[in-house]
């Protein structure tokens, strides 16, 4: 998952607190990045701070056993909630309020690879690069391996930051094109800044 956080200046107040980002998806990340080396059963956090710079926590993961044990104690716990009609056995989430409000997932700004499966034809890409000029969304770079006419080929995309909203809206209209050839891929890339 990802959590952040702008930089807050002054007492902290709901008026003056950027919103919390907190999210959970499938990131790409920058293969020079120490994130990118976290590989197996292994898991990472990264903490960017404003005098220590990043920090690494880095340990085995639960492994899916213990996994799958705490995720039906917590669907066990939570039926028996919601038998007995109280909420009180269950601890609540840290109140956010007082860091601020969450921002909603459609406001979450993030690169994106696309890829697609497309006819190799004249105007394929000028369908898809309209659907996304339309909806302000820039293409950052194209991989497109050589074909020949008529052939499906796949089409790959590196767009620049958009939102989440944005840009399911445009892979919507781009999925319903007679070029594009079965669901689009679409995977959030992690920039770091």
């Amino acid at each position: 998952g990802i959590v952040k956080k702008s930089k807050v200046n002054g007492p902290r107040s709901k008026v003056n607190c950027s919103p919390v980002q907190v999210t959970v998806y499938p990131t790409l990340v920058p293969d020079l990045h120490v994130l990118a080396s976290v590989n197996h059963v292994f898991n990472a956090i990264l903490v960017r701070g404003d005098i220590v710079g990043d920090t690494l926590y880095y340990g085995r993961g639960a492994g899916q056993d213990a996994t799958a044990s705490a995720v039906l104690s917590d669907l066990a716990d939570a039926a028996l909630d919601l038998k007995l009609g109280t909420r009180s056995r269950i601890p609540p989430f840290v109140p956010h309020e007082r860091e601020g409000a969450v921002l909603p997932i459609d406001d979450v700004v993030s690169r994106y690879y696309m890829r697609l499966n497309v006819t190799d034809r004249p105007g394929t890409m000028a369908k898809i690069a309209t659907i996304l000029g339309d909806a302000k969304i820039g293409i950052s770079s194209v991989i497109q391996p050589e074909g020949h006419a008529g052939e499906i080929v796949p089409l790959i995309l590196m767009i620049h930051d958009a939102t989440n909203v944005a840009m399911a809206q445009a892979l919507a209209k781009i999925a319903k094109l007679q070029v594009v050839k079965g669901p689009p891929i679409m995977i959030r890339v992690e920039n770091f800044e």
